[in-house]
């Protein structure tokens, strides 16, 4: 049988979990970076500029079955979201010329979502059209999937699981949050992500949505989550005073009904689970390692 082709543009820690996901007898994965190193055994890796549409050509001389679109911003400026997520998809899609794949994902952000105060959202909820972050992540979006329509747009909440990450290390640090108010958090651990992406592309999903949010299924508090871990790190929990606030913190719970209706099951459906996990992983190496001491 004659492997597929799946092109990974900004190829990075997702797209390294996974192409380890995918059978090399049934895939040829081409990771397309800003530099063609540094990927892993199997990979074919092709050095692209998503700032020059001409350097994306190779996407359609490569006429991948399946690709995935992991962007990032060229700098924290509305202008380097704009650069970083909406000019680069239209280089994208310039780059594809006439050859459209069978499976597309772009892996977008729950960022887009306007909520401010707590409540529940879904794919439907409303968008934070006002701000130019989150405006240029939807035109990367809009652009994605008017121009494939086999696309399908992921909104991954925030990603973990890579390292102990900047959360567990402040925790650990003793940098925690003021006690109020409560600020909702939304997360997925980053073996979900490619988790769902290597069963769709099995053929193992049913997916029906165009938009579906990557989320696990416990949004909780930030305070909540640093309380635990306090405790699993075995160091106090003390809180600073409440913070003097002009408004509340931006703050929502995302729903991921549509992430079930798909058939897929989280590997990590909360943060005990998954923060476990990376805590293990840690601290074991913590044991081995110099310089790494929890405390």
């Amino acid at each position: 049988m004659q492997r597929k082709t799946i092109a990974i543009v900004g190829f990075g820690d997702l797209g390294e979990r996974l192409t380890g996901l995918l059978p090399p007898t049934s895939w040829h994965c081409v990771g397309l970076r800003r530099s063609a190193n540094a990927v892993p055994a199997g990979v074919e890796s092709i050095a692209v500029d998503l700032r020059d549409a001409r350097s994306l050509c190779v996407l359609e001389r490569l006429q991948p079955d399946a690709v995935v679109v992991a962007l990032s911003p060229a700098d924290r400026s509305a202008a380097g979201y704009q650069e970083g997520f909406a000019g680069a998809m239209e280089g994208i899609i310039a780059g594809l010329g006439e050859h459209r794949p069978s499976r597309a994902f772009f892996v977008s952000s729950t960022r887009v979502y306007s909520e401010t105060a707590g409540a529940w959202v879904d794919e439907s909820s409303a968008t934070a059209d006002d701000d130019p972050h989150a405006k240029a992540i939807l035109l990367a979006e809009q652009r994605f999937l008017a121009a494939i329509d086999t696309g399908i747009v992921l909104r991954a909440a925030g990603l973990y699981g890579s390292g102990p990450g900047p959360l567990l290390k402040r925790v650990a640090a003793g940098t925690l949050s003021p006690a109020q108010p409560l600020r909702y958090g939304n997360r997925i651990h980053r073996d979900d992500v490619a988790g769902f992406m290597a069963a769709a592309l099995a053929g193992e999903l049913t997916l029906s949505d165009r938009i579906i949010n990557l989320v696990d299924d416990a949004p909780a508090p930030l305070q909540e989550l640093e309380a635990w871990l306090c405790t699993e790190l075995g160091i106090p929990y003390v809180p600073p005073s409440p913070a003097t606030l002009t408004q509340a913190p931006a703050h929502k719970r995302i729903g991921n009904a549509r992430l079930h209706a798909s058939g897929y099951t989280l590997q990590y459906p909360d943060y005990r689970t998954g923060y476990g996990a990376v805590l293990h992983r840690w601290m074991a190496h913590s044991e081995r390692e110099d310089g790494l001491d929890l405390h």
